[in-house]
């Protein structure tokens, strides 16, 4: 009798923290996913306290009579947005990208964006940033920065290593 010994070993597991993903931004205003490599990125870190992922799901739910009465239910789309927000930092080539934005509609919003998680895997999509806080908050605190990035479109997934 032959034993597989990878039955008995342990799977790795591992809890990585926050700040080993990395999203960045292209500054040059691109919106053209097959141009990528041509793209200006500017990381979103400094002043950066906190990145909230959502994908707002647009479902079908139908019960069928095979159901039994009960739902099956569908995901159909996807509205995939990334909340950024932390303290304003001047100088800083994203924040001053993101900010000079605030004022602005339409495409004049819309640009590249590039979210590498912890093992390297790569999320690229245009996306228009909404929602821009440029500054604000307590006359003796540190100035707010915020917007959310909206993904227009399907992105395109990039496997670590390739």
């Amino acid at each position: 009798m032959k034993m597989n010994l990878q039955t008995f070993a342990e799977t790795k597991k591992e809890s990585l923290l926050n700040f080993k993903n990395k999203l960045e931004i292209d500054t040059s205003g691109s919106t053209d996913l097959d141009q990528i490599a041509s793209a200006e990125f500017a990381p979103l870190a400094a002043g950066i306290t906190t990145i909230t992922p959502a994908a707002a799901d647009t479902t079908d739910a139908s019960p069928y009579y095979d159901g039994e009465g009960f739902t099956d239910t569908t995901v159909t789309g996807k509205n995939i947005t990334f909340q950024v927000a932390g303290h304003r930092v001047f100088g800083d080539p994203a924040q001053d990208y993101v900010a000079s934005k605030f004022l602005l509609i339409g495409d004049e919003l819309r640009t590249l964006a590039q979210w590498t998680d912890a093992k390297g895997n790569k999320v690229q999509a245009v996306v228009t940033l909404t929602s821009i806080v440029p500054f604000g908050g307590a006359a003796n605190a540190k100035q707010t920065f915020s917007f959310t990035m909206a993904f227009d479109g399907k992105p395109k997934s990039v496997a670590a290593g390739e």
